[in-house]
């Protein structure tokens, strides 16, 4: 974790008692943009720092070139997608390549799979690049929309390198954000800088104590995994690990950003006590969710066009959702659990049997206990190969 290393320690403590020196708004914005800056150049590197440059440049002009063109029009549509085009490539270049082509390889034969699987590496992975993505592609669909785009670009280039969030998020939308900073970047007040100090200090505690030491507990559950007790163990084990892993790292972010003077998007509402998965996934990394829902599932169709067509696009956008966090088919394939779950549920939730099992006394209880056993489970797919999943889920049903 960036965050716990003696060099941002040490570089917030510097930056933050400058911040609270500098005399006005807009040198203060300045400031923030110029120490951004430093921390991106610091952990990215020249290799990490200059094809998001190019990204951000790219992004930022075809933005003022869409807006040029009348909203709803063939020419801003191509416009839109012809600026989609370059950070999503980018991102399929540096974080899916070995991914397509590896797979590719296995699939044709001959030369063609030679030559495949001697281009299946990645390049040096830019720091981040997934969230410079999202939030790109956020950026010009709204403005495609109808927004007004960012013309000043030191505001556009604090939105994309705001420190706090370049690394896990949140993810967060630019009108929201931009809105705070609109004549500059006010100072902190002091009850600003002590509920975003509590924050970090409690995201910490969730990162370093709680999710860290599940993490070993993990370890040491996995190698013993091979009868139904034990693998459950695990799943709770897992499920514990990854909540107060991402909600930490969030609480971080939140909480600097809360002590700079601004806000970013609540990332997580208690997911645990949801009594089904289409409630969970509205309190689970919200600003990704949220961003699932908006620039996939939605522009995909949506359920406008039928049950069968909203599993499809159900299946693709939490596909995508899952190999978001990395370029390996088992995410992929948490992905297509949680989709098929969601679709499941719409269907069961609409149903006579449904609705008659929802209204019983203890309902909401019995949805909590089994939606957590389903989430659960699909912690297993999300950390682990699929062989290995599949070991465990042998051992879970009692089969050897």
């Amino acid at each position: 974790m960036i965050f716990n290393t003696p060099w941002f320690l040490g570089f917030f403590v510097v930056f933050y008692l400058i911040l609270w020196a500098v005399p006005n708004n807009r040198l203060r914005l300045l400031y923030l943009l110029g120490m951004s800056a430093v921390f991106h150049y610091h952990f990215a590197g020249p290799a990490g720092v200059t094809p998001i440059i190019l990204m951000a440049v790219v992004t930022y002009g075809m933005a003022r070139w869409i807006h040029r063109f009348p909203a709803g029009s063939a020419a801003r549509e191509r416009c839109l997608w012809a600026g989609l085009a370059v950070p999503v490539t980018a991102l399929l270049s540096y974080k899916y390549r070995a991914l397509i082509l590896g797979t590719a390889a296995g699939f044709v034969g001959g030369r063609w799979s030679d030559w495949l699987a001697s281009h299946a590496v990645n390049p040096a992975l830019p720091l981040a690049i997934s969230f410079f993505t999202f939030e790109f592609v956020h950026y010009l669909s709204d403005v495609a929309k109808g927004s007004e785009p960012i013309r000043d670009p030191i505001r556009f280039s604090v939105f994309t390198i705001f420190f706090p969030s370049i690394v896990s998020g949140p993810i967060k939308r630019f009108q929201p954000f931009l809105a705070q900073v609109e004549k500059g970047l006010p100072r902190p007040t002091s009850a600003q800088a002590l509920s975003g100090l509590h924050q970090v200090v409690r995201g910490f505690l969730k990162k370093l104590v709680v999710a860290d030491n599940a993490t070993l507990a993990a370890q040491l559950l996995q190698g013993r995994a091979d009868r139904p007790g034990s693998v459950a163990l695990l799943a709770a084990v897992l499920s514990i690990r990854i909540l107060f892993d991402f909600s930490g790292y969030s609480d971080i972010a939140i909480g600097l950003g809360r002590m700079i003077g601004l806000e970013l998007p609540a990332n997580f509402n208690f997911p645990y006590i949801a009594s089904n998965l289409q409630d969970f996934w509205r309190r689970w990394h919200m600003s990704l969710s949220s961003w699932i829902r908006d620039y996939l599932y939605i522009p995909l169709g949506g359920s406008r066009q039928g049950s069968v067509r909203k599993l499809g696009n159900l299946s693709l956008a939490m596909f995508i959702c899952g190999l978001w966090h990395g370029p390996q088919w088992h995410f992929g394939i948490w992905g297509l659990y949680h989709g098929f779950g969601l679709a499941a549920h719409s269907v069961w939730d609409r149903s006579a049997p449904g609705k008659r099992v929802s209204s019983l006394r203890g309902a909401r209880w019995a949805g909590i206990i089994w939606n957590n056993a389903f989430v659960a489970y699909g912690w297993l797919w999300f950390f682990y190969p699929t062989e290995d999943v599949l070991r465990y889920t042998k051992a879970l049903i009692g089969f050897h």
